[in-house]
Order: structure tokens, then sequence, then C-alpha cells
């Protein structure tokens, strides 16, 4: 029984440490001991003592959320006030042990997942309303929901509970976790504790203690007590958007709840020594490798944590004089291509679109009038909506409104990009413009957060729409961060725009890597090279594959070349291509629904295309019910090879 039971033990702690490897890269990154919000700390508050006006603060902020909630347009305060009637007759859904046990027994998350948002977007909805119409309407069932939530005997989510020594299971309360999910649960709680306590104690006298209570026990003490949760960094390992979203969310609702103190400022000191472990390995270039759609979770949330302590210590707080920090906010624009179309590479979704409300505070700490012009932009293909479905967020949001509102819209479409550090590069044909072609391409590693098999991966766009695709990221199931994830199409190199050498794909682990990454950027050209033999695991038998991408400004006209040399041929190389179009195949040339037309060297190569039809959800809402591989398979049987692939309008 012994043994059984350390061999279950084992096995869990090496499905957990692949399962992580996988997903968050472990090993750790090079770091650079920058230690700046935690040497701002102490030079400001040397002897602890932190933010000794926080109450009268907190007051203050609460005040002036309040006007601009009034200040917001008629219609969306009315629009939010329908949406809180509706929640007012909500039957607030049961989260059963079955329910939550689904990731476990069939490896569905959303199941559960969905109902808990729902639980947390209608209280949201209803708080939002009684801000708005403040006549203690909705106070009864904001109570309803708000001790519903308190009483979950957990807010960390299924797929994360899995960290416990009982695996994923019913959660053990003796074993109190921070997820994702658990620092925003917080943050919405102590957001209506604070912009509601005084009507929260007319209607309960035991309601306000409550909140507080588990505040700190399921999140302000474990977080004192613990330092092995991974994303905090304290063991040497790489940290993604974790680090950020849950430290933002778990600073902002201590300084909400919390009173100045002893606790407070060990809490605050140790939260920003852990976000420094995010900062010290952001590189110098500002590039997320988890790609723009999980930016609002990375930098978006830096850029709150950055503010509220700006806020909180009057000033003394402030890291406006960082260029990386910077760098971190201009990555929103850089990897804009055209309306909500986005640089999509690893597990980043193809069409998203930044919070404005982050981007815009990226603006004013930077004093970067191209950033607020972005951050209207973007609230401007929002329709300038304000959503009510995370409190918040919606405080945040109300608080710029008329700023936005009255700042000039404008994306800037820079010519060209280039992310060294993080080895992304892209290029149009104008700046300014999303006419024309425009590229995008990747080196890197293949054990980046969120890993896709992806090296020397490329995306074309054309007028602003999809040519040749990276398809993203599927609904999230067990096997998405497990020893399985390599199993999912849509993360295999040979469904990516790469090269299959020999017969085999592309290896993950960060020793699966491009070198000699180059670019250039002139009023003719742009271009980008890099040798990506490394990606590839020894069966392919390459020792170079130098893969050129150049954009021909004068042409409009985009070359793709790969030169290679393999140590033995095995098997026909394949060139891989992936489209949302439909393709007409001619001698020589592949026509595009589009217009555009990919040429190729028929001697050289004989042409397959396959259908992948698209049955997740998450997919289809972006490509629709089925994509289009394009292979252009070699007819040479050399070890020595030169392909060129160009992609330009039609001529036919």
């Amino acid at each position: 029984m012994w043994m059984k039971k350390n061999i279950l033990v084992s096995r869990f702690f090496y499905f957990l440490v692949f399962m992580l490897s996988l997903f968050l890269n472990v090993s750790a990154q090079k770091q650079t001991d920058r230690n700046w919000l935690i040497q701002s700390y102490h030079q400001a508050y040397p002897g602890g003592n932190a933010f000794p006006d926080l109450v009268s603060l907190q007051n203050e902020q609460s005040l002036n959320s309040l006007k601009a909630i009034q200040e917001l347009p008629d219609s969306i305060k009315q629009n939010i006030l329908k949406q809180a009637d509706k929640a007012f007759t909500y039957n607030w859904p049961s989260l059963t042990a079955s329910l939550y046990l689904d990731y476990k027994l069939t490896g569905t998350r959303v199941n559960y997942e969905n109902l808990l948002s729902e639980r947390r977007k209608m209280l949201s909805r209803l708080v939002a309303a009684e801000l708005i119409e403040n006549k203690g309407k909705y106070i009864p069932q904001i109570v309803n929901g708000v001790w519903l939530i308190l009483e979950e005997s957990t807010w960390v989510a299924p797929a994360h509970i899995v960290v416990q020594k009982e695996g994923a299971d019913l959660p053990n309360i003796e074993n109190p976790y921070i997820d994702l999910s658990a620092s925003r649960t917080a943050l919405t709680l102590a957001t209506i504790y604070n912009m509601l306590a005084p009507k929260l104690a007319n209607y309960s006298k035991v309601v306000n203690g409550r909140i507080l209570y588990e505040l700190n026990r399921r999140i302000f003490d474990p977080y004192l007590k613990y330092d092995n949760f991974w994303w905090m960094g304290f063991k040497g390992n790489s940290v993604n958007n974790w680090n950020t979203y849950v430290n933002a969310n778990s600073m902002q609702a201590a300084l909400l709840v919390l009173k100045p103190g002893e606790k407070l400022d060990a809490f605050t000191a140790k939260l920003l020594r852990s976000t420094d472990n995010f900062i010290n390995q952001y590189p110098e270039d500002g590039g997320c490798d988890e790609g723009p759609s999980y930016w609002d979770m990375a930098g978006g949330r830096l850029i709150r944590l950055m503010l509220i302590l700006n806020q909180s210590s009057k000033g003394k707080l402030d890291w406006s004089d960082k260029t990386l920090l910077h760098k971190i906010g201009t990555y929103t624009y850089n990897m804009q291509i055209a309306g909500d179309y986005v640089v999509n590479f690893a597990d980043a979704s193809a069409k998203y679109s930044q919070n404005p409300e982050s981007v815009y505070q990226y603006g004013l700490m930077f004093k970067d009038d191209k950033l607020k012009n972005y951050a209207s932009f973007l609230f401007s293909k929002k329709n300038k909506k304000v959503s009510a479905d995370d409190i918040s967020d919606f405080l945040a949001m109300s608080n710029v409104y008329r700023d936005l509102e009255i700042t000039p819209s404008k994306a800037p479409y820079p010519a060209y990009v280039a992310l060294p550090d993080l080895q992304v590069f892209n290029a149009r044909q104008k700046a300014g413009s999303n006419q024309g072609l425009f590229f995008a391409a990747k080196g890197g590693n293949n054990a980046e957060s969120h890993n896709h098999n992806d090296i020397g991966n490329f995306i074309v766009y054309s007028n602003g729409q999809p040519v040749l695709i990276d398809a993203g990221v599927g609904v999230y199931t067990s096997k998405t961060f497990s020893n399985k994830r390599y199993e999912l199409w849509n993360v295999q190199s040979q469904w990516h725009n790469c090269p299959t050498i020999n017969g085999v794909g592309q290896q993950d682990g960060k020793q699966f890597a491009a070198t000699d990454f180059k670019f250039s950027n002139t009023a003719q050209s742009a271009s980008v090279s890099m040798d990506i033999a490394g990606a590839y695991p020894a069966a392919a038998s390459v020792e170079k594959w130098i893969r050129t991408i150049t954009l021909n400004r004068s042409k409009n006209e985009i070359s793709l070349t790969d030169k290679s040399k393999l140590s033995a041929y095995k098997a026909p190389a394949e060139l891989n291509f992936l489209t949302p179009l439909t393709v007409e195949i001619k001698k020589g040339v592949l026509l595009f629904k589009s217009g555009l037309m990919m040429s190729f060297d028929q001697s050289k190569f004989e042409v397959k295309i396959d259908e992948q039809l698209i049955d997740d959800s998450r997919l289809a809402a972006v490509w629709g019910p089925k994509l289009y591989r394009i292979r252009l398979i070699s007819k040479l049987k050399e070890k020595v090879s030169d392909y060129k692939i160009t992609i330009a309008q039609s001529k036919i």
C-alpha cells in the first residue's frame, strides 16, 4: 500500500512538472536583476508604514468612480440597468461536486468555468446598476450573489486545483491555492466592499465581515505564507501572465480593503518582489511571447498594478522612466495588422482587441500620444461600449471614458517592427496604412509560454485580410496543458507555415530553436531570415535550413526562399501553407480567392491541398468551418536545395 501510494505521488509529480514545462517554460529564462518595483518601494518607505493616507485615498477613489459613472452616456447606463433588471430575478446556478469533477473525469473544463464566470458576471452587473441608480433596489440580490461566492469551497478553477496533493479532484480547503480565478474573484469582492460597504451593512451586519474574512483566508494569508506557488517565481522558474494578473488583482484588492500597517507592508513587499520576477525575465524589446491576446493579462495587468501603486503612494512609486516598461505598452500596436487582426503566434487568437483602458494608461504614464491614439482607436472599434461584466474593469473604464472620447483615434500601423529578443519581425507595404501586403515571421524556441512548434512560421495578409495564417488556439481542455498537448493538430509544425523535413516535424523543447536571426528594412523592401534547422530533431537529418521572407514594396510582392542542406535524404521535403481561402491550382501557380497568387517552380514541386474541418468553437469563431493546407512536395532528391515561392496580385 505504501509503495503504491508513493508511485502515484511520484507519477503525479512528474506529470505536473511535465505539464508546467509545456505551459510555462519552467526552465528559467535569462534574467536581468532589474528589481525596479521593490527597490522603489524600499526607497519610498524605508521603514515600512506604507500608504499612510490609504483610507482617505480609498474614499476619494470611490467618490471619483461614482462621479465618472454618472458622467457616462445615458445610453450606456440604460443598457446596464436593463441587464441588471434581468439579473434581478436571476436564478443563481448551483456549482455541484460532479460539475467540478468534470475536468478530472472527462477533461472538460468549460462547463464549471462558464457557470462560475456567469455568477460573477451577473453580480457585477447588479453592482454597476446599484452604483448608477443608488436606490438600494439591487442590494438583496447583490448579497445573494456575494454570499454564494463566499460559500464556494474554492475560487480556484478545476484545471488549476491539480497542484494540490490530491491532484485533479474536489478542492481540499486545508491547502489553499491562488490562481487566476481566485484573484479575480478577490478583486470583485474587494471592489464591492469598497463601493457598497455601508449599504451592505444596512442589509446585514455579517456580510462585510465575511468578505474580509474570506479575502484574508483565501488570498492575503496564503500569499504571505507560501513561496511555492509557481507563478510567484521565487523558485527560479519562468513566469508568465499568471504572475501579473494574480499580483495586480491581489494588490488592488489589498489596497481596497486593508488598512495601513504591518500586514499590508509585508504583503506589498512580497508581491512586488514576485512581480519583479516577471519584469526581470522580460526581453529588452518588450515582446510578449504569449501573443497579443494574452497581453491584457500580462502587460495590461502590469500597468494596472503600477497605476494603483502610483495613486496609493501619491506619486512616490513611479516607474515612468523605465524604457522597457514603455515598450511593453507599445507592443500592442506593434502587433496589430488591421482592425481586429493581430500577429498571433503561439496560443494567441488571430482576432483580438486589447483593453483600451490599459493601453491608454500606458500612454498617460509614458506620455506617448501614439498609445493614447491607439487606445482611442480600440475604444472606437468597440463602439465606445462599456461592459459591466467585471465590476473592477467597469470602474476602470468609466474613469477614462471621457478622456478616450476626446482623444484622436488612430492606429499607428508602423512600416516594420523588429523584436530581436523575441525574434519576431513584421512589415507592411506602407506606414500608416493597412492596404497592400503585410507579413510577420517568428524565430525563437519551442518552449515559449503557450508554445506551438512554429519556428520559421510566417503569416501573410493582403489589404488587412488573411491569406496565410496561424490557426491559433482552440478551446482549452485537459489535453491542452498536458503531456498530450502536441497531439493537438493546431500546435504541430506541419499545421503551421513551416517545412516538414525528411518526413519529420519540429520538436518541442527549448533546445529546438532558430539561430542567426537577422532582419533589415529600407524604403524599398523589408526582410527577415533565420536558420530553422535547430528546430528539428536528429531524425530530420538537417544541417542547415535558411528561411528568408522578403517584402518588395515597389512590387507589392512577398517572396519566401528556403536554402537547405541535409546530411541524408530520406523523404521529400514538404512546404506547408495554411489558409482560410479556397485555392485553385494552375500550372506553377496557386490562385487564392482573395485575388492573390502563389507562384512556384512546378519542376521542383507537386501540389496537394488538404481540408481541415473545424469542430472547435473557438477556432470556428475566427476561421469558419474549415481551413486548407497547401503542401508543396519537393520532387528533388538532393541533399542541397534552394526553393523560392512568391506571393503577389494575380495576373491571371
